[in-house]
């Protein structure tokens, strides 16, 4: 399901910078604001107002736009190759003033939830080579045009805000794709710097050479990268708080899927009653049953779509004592049988 660290796709939580930047480039390209806005509710003269905050919807909504209008299939990778660490704020200032390669690296990694992000991303060393790996979080549909979309921008921002860092010599090794070769393929090598491969059985990633690991960035200052790194926190720690409870809710009950806490724990948890949680979830539209019945399920989709495990192994995993109860459960969830849901796919 959702990967548990990002928000819902309707909390109005992001500050709108990536979202402004994708209709500022569609403008380029004779795309009207107005087209490029449809169906976010809202207007360009928006972007002005400070207090200004977006979903990953609307930005969704912006990319599933350009995809449509943008004469230029290579859209998403030029927008992100345009991206420029100063854009941001001060998580830009924390990656440009770290005083190594891997401080940033970690930098990038901590607070990367005030970039609003639309892909999952790790980072992994493996001897000669480090990786960027990428993730489906929104589970759009690795095949789907959408997620390659918003896949091609984080390429070509991850690119740009490299090479921002350690200079705009630093080329990739390669890019591995779980997708087969767009009409648009050749413009990924043309764009990147490096070989493209396609249908990569389910890998997605760029690889570049450890030794970049080794650079010290051009404007690395230890003094700077504090003063950036705990305005950071800050900004991280409000952006946590406003996240909607029902997110956190759904956070936390994913962290250890089989042991579910009750409302009650839940409550205790947070240091407020459960009728103070249950009447903030009510303002959200939801129930803590009805949240739960939701993990439960789209575990339990996960399960019969991507393993081998038995009826009885998934009943144990999201915490029923015997598999007939889960059965019935997804069936009223789903209107399926789990051996239906798993035929289907």
């Amino acid at each position: 399901m959702q990967h548990p660290d990002f928000p819902l796709l309707d909390e109005r939580i992001h500050r709108p910078h990536k979202l402004q930047a994708l209709v500022d480039i569609l403008l380029g390209l004779g795309v009207p604001a107005e087209a490029a806005l449809a169906g976010t509710g809202l207007q360009r003269a928006d972007f002005q107002r400070a207090e200004l905050r977006v979903s990953a919807q609307q930005l969704l909504s912006v990319c599933a736009n350009a995809l449509r209008l943008s004469p230029q299939a290579d859209v998403a990778l030029r927008a992100g190759l345009a991206a420029r660490i100063t854009q941001f704020g001060l998580y830009g200032y924390a990656l440009l003033s770290s005083p190594t390669a891997r401080e940033a690296v970690a930098m990038a990694m901590k607070y990367r939830a005030l970039t609003a992000p639309l892909v999952g991303m790790e980072f992994a060393e493996r001897g000669a080579q480090v990786a960027w790996q990428f993730s489906d979080a929104y589970r759009l549909g690795e095949g789907s045009p959408l997620y390659r979309f918003v896949l091609e921008w984080q390429l070509g921002t991850q690119l740009a805000l490299h090479r921002d860092v350690l200079g705009t010599d630093l080329r990739p090794r390669v890019v591995c794709l779980p997708y087969p070769a767009p009409a648009h393929a050749a413009r990924y090598a043309e764009l990147l710097g490096c070989p493209a491969e396609f249908g990569a059985n389910g890998r997605c990633e760029l690889l570049f050479d450890a030794s970049w690991l080794e650079h010290v960035p051009a404007q690395g200052n230890p003094a700077t990268a504090l003063v950036a790194r705990e305005t950071c926190e800050r900004l991280l720690a409000e952006f946590q708080q406003a996240r909607g409870v029902t997110s956190r809710l759904i956070a936390l009950l994913l962290q250890a899927p089989g042991r579910f806490p009750g409302i009650e724990d839940v409550a205790a948890a947070w240091q407020i009653s459960s009728r103070t949680l249950r009447r903030q979830l009510a303002e959200e539209g939801n129930a803590f049953q009805q949240v739960l019945d939701k993990v439960r399920c789209q575990l339990a989709l996960d399960y019969l779509r991507q393993t081998q495990l038995s009826n009885d192994e998934i009943a144990a995993s999201l915490g029923y004592s015997e598999a007939a109860n889960f059965r019935a459960a997804f069936k009223r969830w789903t209107g399926l049988t789990p051996s239906a849901a798993r035929r289907k796919g």
